[in-house]
């Protein structure tokens, strides 16, 4: 019989945690806004997306509070999901490095919607305005009430979304039944 072990300190039960959830795959997305203060826009790669609930359609977005974008967020009250797919790699390297902020919106595949940019290729992109925030440690959850959905390949087949696991990319998709 096997013994069920605790972790002894915060940084172990922390360590675990991250152990645990890198073997959860989860979905890669841009959440990206506009900046009122400085019509700028903002954004930054995540993984912590989630929907709510679909009356009223809403989605959260975990955002960690020292990140460039938070401020944006917190005063654009609104953002985008943009759900990226197999093909928006290098747009993860250059939303998750802060020396490259200047060329995160340089593409000119970026379109935008009430100001917000969102990724006509992404799987989908889900623009939302927040309703609810929560902090919590190093984060704050904003759950945004959905206004406008965008879904590439509408009339083809969509793209395959981009996953995250084991602290890597991966692809998402159907187990042939």
């Amino acid at each position: 019989m096997s013994e069920t072990r605790f972790a002894d300190t915060a940084a172990e039960l922390s360590n675990g945690l991250k152990s645990a959830m890198r073997r959860m795959p989860g979905a890669v997305a841009l959440i990206t806004t506009r900046d009122p203060a400085t019509d700028q826009p903002a954004g930054l790669a995540a993984s912590a997306v989630i929907p709510v609930s679909m009356e009223p359609p809403s989605m959260l977005v975990a955002i960690n509070r020292a990140s460039s974008a938070h401020s944006a967020i917190e005063r654009a009250q609104r953002y985008c999901v943009n759900l990226l797919g197999t093909t928006h790699t290098a747009f993860v390297s250059l939303f998750s490095n802060s020396a490259m902020r200047e060329q995160r919106f340089a593409s000119d595949e970026w379109r935008y919607q009430d100001g917000i940019p969102y990724l006509p290729s992404a799987c989908s992109s889900i623009f939302c305005e927040i309703r609810t925030t929560l902090v919590h440690g190093t984060h704050e959850l904003f759950i945004g009430d959905v206004y406008d959905v965008r879904s590439a390949g509408g009339d083809g087949e969509p793209a395959d979304p981009l996953g995250w696991l084991e602290g890597t990319f991966a692809q998402l998709g159907r187990l042939p039944i």
